[in-house]
C-alpha cells in the first residue's frame, strides 16, 4: 500500500492527534496534512502519491520553523500588503490562484526576506574579501571560447538576402521597418546552435551567416569580436563575487538570528504520531 494511502487512513481515524507543539500552540495531523498537501501539489508540483514519511517529517520541521518566523515578524512589526504578496507570487510563482494554505507558506518566504533586510542592513563586503575569494576560486571563473554576435532580422527573404549581401561585403546596412538590428551579445561557441556554429566557423571577425528562418522572420548573425577560453578578469568578476558573498552573509545572519529567537519558544515534535 502506498504511503499516502496509509497516511490518509491514519489521519482519517485520528485527525485530532498533535504532531508538534510551539509553546501552547499545537499542530494537529489535520493541519499538517492540509499544509503538506498544498505544498506538495501547488508549490512543488509533484504527485502526492510520491510522498514518503521522511518528506512529511522534514516538512513538519520546516512548517514549525515557518510559524516561528511569522510570530517573530509580528513581534518586529513587519507586515505585508496585499499588493506586495501578489507581486511576489507573480514574479516567483507565476500563479496567483493558490489555495489560502499555499499562500500562507509563501508569505513566510517574503517575511524571511524582510527580516533579513532589517538584520543585515549594515553588512559590508570589503575589497580584500572579494580579491581573496576570486583568487582562491579561480576555477569558478573559467570562461569558454566566446564570440560577440550582432543579430539582424528581416521580415522577408528578399530583404534578408540584401542585408546578407551588405553585411558580407562591408556595405552599410540601412534600418527600416522590415529590417532591424539587435543588441550585440557574447555567446559561448559550444552553446551556439549547429546551424549557426557551422556557418560562422572559424569565427573570424566579420563572418556572416546566411539568412536563417526563425518563425516568421529571417535572422542573420555577424561575428563582431572573439575571445579565447581563459579566466574572467577580476574587474569583471568583482560584482559577481560581491553579490555571492553578500548573499552568503545574509543567509548566515538570518540563521544566527533564527537560532537566537527560537530559544524563546518551547518546541516539541511528536514524530511517532505521523
Amino acid at each position: 500500500m502506498k504511503f499516502v494511502t496509509l497516511l490518509l487512513l491514519l489521519f482519517g481515524f485520528s485527525f485530532d492527534r498533535t504532531v508538534a507543539r510551539i509553546d501552547r500552540e499545537s499542530v494537529s495531523q489535520e493541519e499538517l496534512w492540509q499544509a503538506f498537501s498544498a505544498y506538495w501539489r501547488e508549490i512543488l508540483h509533484l504527485p502526492i502519491a510520491r510522498a514518503t514519511s521522511r518528506d512529511v517529517q522534514e516538512f513538519l520541521v520546516e512548517y514549525v520553523r515557518s510559524k516561528i518566523i511569522q510570530m517573530e515578524a509580528r513581534r518586529m512589526g513587519i507586515s505585508l500588503s496585499v499588493q506586495e504578496i501578489e507581486e511576489y507570487l507573480e514574479r516567483n510563482v507565476g500563479n496567483k490562484r493558490l489555495s489560502p494554505v499555499a499562500r500562507e507558506l509563501l508569505i513566510t518566504e517574503i517575511l524571511t526576506r524582510r527580516i533579513t533586510d532589517r538584520i543585515a542592513r549594515d553588512l559590508e563586503i570589503r575589497e580584500g574579501q572579494i580579491t581573496a575569494y576570486y583568487y582562491l576560486n579561480l576555477r569558478d571563473f573559467k570562461l569558454p571560447a566566446q564570440v560577440l554576435l550582432e543579430r539582424y532580422s528581416a521580415d522577408s527573404l528578399d530583404e534578408a538576402n540584401e542585408l546578407y549581401y551588405n553585411l558580407s561585403s562591408g556595405a552599410p546596412s540601412r534600418e527600416s521597418r522590415e529590417r532591424r538590428t539587435g543588441q550585440a551579445m557574447w555567446y559561448s561557441i559550444q552553446t551556439l546552435p549547429e546551424v549557426v556554429r557551422r556557418q560562422l566557423y572559424p569565427y573570424e571577425v566579420g563572418k556572416v551567416t546566411k539568412p536563417i528562418q526563425v518563425g516568421g522572420v529571417y535572422v542573420i548573425f555577424r561575428v563582431a569580436d572573439r575571445r579565447g577560453s581563459g579566466i574572467m578578469p577580476l574587474d569583471e568578476a568583482r560584482p559577481i563575487v560581491r553579490e555571492k558573498l553578500l548573499r552568503e552573509k545574509r543567509q548566515e545572519a538570518f540563521q544566527r538570528w533564527f537560532q537566537e529567537v527560537s530559544k524563546r519558544y518551547s518546541v516539541e515534535f511528536y514524530f511517532g504520531q505521523l
